[in-house]
């Protein structure tokens, strides 16, 4: 009777540590993006702090009570992902369902401009790069190339969905730890998930303050990334994480 008590307390264990992991506390910013009018980008088919997803079917409620921890970017597979910053890569491989292929950065307020350090995320790879830990990347450098790893099945269907999922921590430290079933989880010391947005908002110095904007200070607009690799406008620190079409040659 003792044996079995206790096989079923290590049976439960590890899935109550995995909800715990992947549950945060997640507000909706209330941010939203404009491009350049000259450049034509992906833009977000959903949301951070979204209860729906690319096509409006409700989210599963037993991670972020159902609500989005990162943002989705539609995308053909094979698409080019890029640095939203400087940064270092701090982790990569191959993660469960839900997840797939991912690569982790962490970017400093020098690679950013802003107060925070930033750990991203990109999953959904279609390969693991050629890149390794401790490999320093620059903003608008290929991380990887868009996919459906870890999508096949359940909602997405037998052969999956091809996008880029992108989540962002912020936090005052560079310190972290790696956590998880599949080592695939990066948590930074103190640090605190929100929306990816916030990356490329200027002269904001506490997050909590974001959900007090002003409507006109509520839209980002983000340096891009053209296919040849140019920056616009070419003295930003962030940009875009996938390229963007010129439609007018400057």
């Amino acid at each position: 009777m003792r044996l079995a008590i206790l096989l079923a307390v290590m049976l439960a264990f590890p899935a109550q540590a995995q909800v715990e992991r992947r549950n945060h506390s997640i507000i909706a910013s209330g941010l939203g993006v404009a491009f350049p009018s000259d450049y034509a980008c992906e833009p977000i088919s959903s949301p951070f702090a979204s209860p729906t997803r690319y096509d409006g079917s409700s989210r599963r409620g037993d991670r972020n009570a159902g609500l989005h921890g990162g943002m989705d970017i539609s995308l053909k597979a094979g698409t080019r992902l890029l640095a939203i910053a400087g940064g270092e890569i701090i982790a990569l491989g191959e993660g469960g369902a839900l997840e797939g292929i991912y690569i982790w950065l962490r970017h400093t307020p020098i690679d950013t401009g802003s107060p925070y350090f930033v750990f991203s995320k990109y999953q959904h790879l279609s390969a693991l790069p050629g890149l390794k830990v401790g490999d320093r990347v620059k903003a608008g450098d290929v991380v990887g190339l868009s996919g459906a790893t870890g999508t096949a099945g359940k909602h997405y269907g037998p052969n999956g969905y091809a996008h880029l999922h992108l989540t962002t921590f912020y936090g005052p430290s560079g310190e972290y730890e790696i956590k998880g079933m599949h080592d695939s989880m990066v948590s930074g010391q103190n640090a605190q998930l929100d929306d990816p947005l916030i990356l490329y908002l200027e002269d904001i110095h506490d997050i909590s303050a974001l959900r007090g904007l002003p409507d006109k200070r509520q839209t980002v607009r983000p340096a891009v990334v053209d296919a040849d690799g140019r920056i616009f406008p070419e003295s930003r620190k962030t940009v875009w994480p996938v390229p963007c079409k010129v439609l007018t040659k400057h």
